[in-house]
């Protein structure tokens, strides 16, 4: 009995590890994969027809091989099944309806602008997004795996609970897995913003294409926008730490004496190069320049305000991001001296709108890390505002792979 299982275990094992390094490349061949598994050519066939026998791959095309030779490649069925993903942050919360390929099918986004009165009506609103995108799809509701949802940390990964995120309290300890599994009866899976936006970046961003091989490798993701955090990919798995608090980049100490964060702590990295930090910053320096285009306005900034007058080659503007910049390169070299992994994508609004940010960032981390080292690949997000959608909908997609894949497995035993 003991042999019999650990068979079944190995079979399921091979089998994931094919279906696996397919998702990766997005296709392969027969003859790819003996070599990338190292398991034989009748194996990877035999294999292949199971997965196609339950639909979770499909013959895709033919690509041209040896001596005028064309072999069939293999792809993921992405209309095997569906997911959710949703992204919350300070100013929008996306909800998006997508193909196990990370395509987005629908899409919806509210304005996190507007009053809430209380959790539930928050709730409400998620609930509402999420049957909207799912009716408008014309899917049916049996084939969705799941719901992702990426939130502002601090997170409760194991019970789905939103913790005390500094620039939403309104959402302090909402357990939001236990009532959308409730609500909407689909398995609910709650991460870090930081930590889905990673994730999408791995799988379907700038991070996707960096690797031929078959092995896995790591990634950081930064996210500089009007707080600060950073997801991490370890060994291609996400990776939250022992406690659900890796990656938050944003509370790392610059300067001990520095301006209060809004975690509590003081000098923090969000409290001096966010863009909360930079549009206070621009207000003390406004005091003290009644001369200056944006005086009149200094209670009231907003940060496309910062933004448009960096535009203008503003001096006052564009030395205040490149400030927070510079702090963010020295924050980045310190990350590159402890992981040194092999991608650093940055994201956020600051990298975006202001196009020097990531010049400077770059050239201080590279300049302060280890002296000799080969230097680290740092790009910029491709995945822009869907990151944290197609992250969170590639969170329950993994799930599924990995773990819910191998019941379908023992039934077609």
């Amino acid at each position: 009995m003991g042999e019999q299982t650990n068979q079944v275990q190995l079979k399921n094992f091979n089998r994931r590890t094919v279906l696996n390094y397919i998702r990766k490349n997005k296709t392969a061949t027969k003859a790819g994969l003996a070599t990338a598994t190292g398991l034989t050519f009748m194996a990877i066939k035999k294999i292949l027809e199971e997965l196609e026998g339950l639909h979770l791959i499909r013959c895709d095309e033919m690509e041209a091989g040896g001596m005028g030779r064309r072999a069939v490649t293999y792809a993921v069925n992405e209309t095997y099944r569906y997911t959710v993903g949703i992204h919350i942050n300070k100013f929008v919360t996306s909800i998006a309806l997508m193909d196990l390929r990370g395509e987005i099918l629908e899409v919806e986004r509210c304005s996190m602008q507007q009053e809430f009165p209380n959790q539930n009506a928050f709730v409400e609103l998620l609930v509402s997004g999420i049957e909207k995108v799912i009716k408008k799809s014309g899917i049916e509701k049996e084939k969705l795996l799941g719901i992702g949802v990426g939130v502002p940390g601090p997170v409760d990964t194991e019970n789905g609970i939103i913790l005390t995120p500094p620039n939403i309290p309104m959402l302090s300890y909402l357990p939001l897995k236990e009532i959308l599994e409730q609500k909407c009866g689909y398995s609910v899976y709650v991460q870090k913003d930081t930590n889905v936006i990673a994730f999408g970046e791995y799988w379907y961003g700038d991070g996707s294409g960096r690797n031929n091989r078959n092995d896995c490798y790591d990634l950081a993701y930064v996210d500089v926008d009007m707080g600060i955090g950073s997801g991490l990919i370890i060994d291609g798995k996400l990776n939250i730490g022992a406690n659900s608090i890796a990656g938050e980049f944003g509370h790392i100490t610059i300067d001990i004496n520095g301006p209060l964060c809004n975690c509590g702590n003081r000098g923090c990295l969000e409290a001096m190069s966010s863009g909360i930090a930079v549009l206070r910053e621009l207000k003390a320096q406004l005091e003290k320049e009644p001369e200056h285009p944006l005086y009149e306005k200094r209670e009231n900034l907003v940060i496309e305000d910062v933004f448009k007058m960096a535009e203008k080659k503003d001096l006052l503007t564009i030395s205040i991001l490149n400030q927070s910049a510079l702090y963010v390169g020295v924050a980045i070299s310190n990350l590159i001296n402890i992981l040194d992994p092999q991608i650093i994508i940055l994201g956020g609004i600051l990298i975006q709108k202001y196009p020097r940010y990531f010049d400077i960032v770059t050239n201080v981390a590279n300049s302060r890390k280890v002296k000799g080292a080969k230097e680290n690949y740092i790009a910029v997000s491709k995945l822009g505002e869907n990151a944290g959608v197609i992250g969170a909908g590639e969170i329950v997609a993994d799930n599924f792979f990995n773990e819910k894949v191998n019941e379908l497995f023992c039934k077609n035993a």
